[in-house]
């Protein structure tokens, strides 16, 4: 009994380790000016399956990312949020959804 006891044990152990998501983490600067911005910004990351949490900082531009590498990268990530009309360090908004953009939102010079 002790036997069947302990491998079942170790089988759990086994099973719940391998089910565990690789956890990934990153920064990407994206362009933006204000709260609405900002609200879009993490809206947009949020929508890629795998992705935690995404907070955009206004003041740096960054946005820090939590996420399963199991599902996605911050290469998805970034193309999402370029889809969204705001530019990151790897992708940049098409012109059609930038100008699409609320005017307070126009972060290019």
């Amino acid at each position: 009994m002790k036997k069947f006891i302990l491998l079942f044990a170790v089988s759990l152990f086994l099973v719940a380790g391998s089910a565990i998501a690789e956890e990934g983490h990153g920064n990407l600067k994206v362009g933006g000016v204000c709260e609405m911005c900002k609200t879009r910004i993490e809206k947009a990351a949020k929508s890629v399956e795998g992705v935690a949490t995404a907070v955009w900082n206004t003041e740096s531009q960054q946005l820090h990312i939590h996420f399963d590498t199991g599902k996605t990268n911050l290469e998805t990530i970034s193309k999402a949020i370029a889809k969204s009309g705001h530019d990151t360090d790897k992708d940049k908004a098409d012109a059609k959804t930038y100008n699409a953009l609320p005017n307070c939102c126009k972060y290019r010079k």
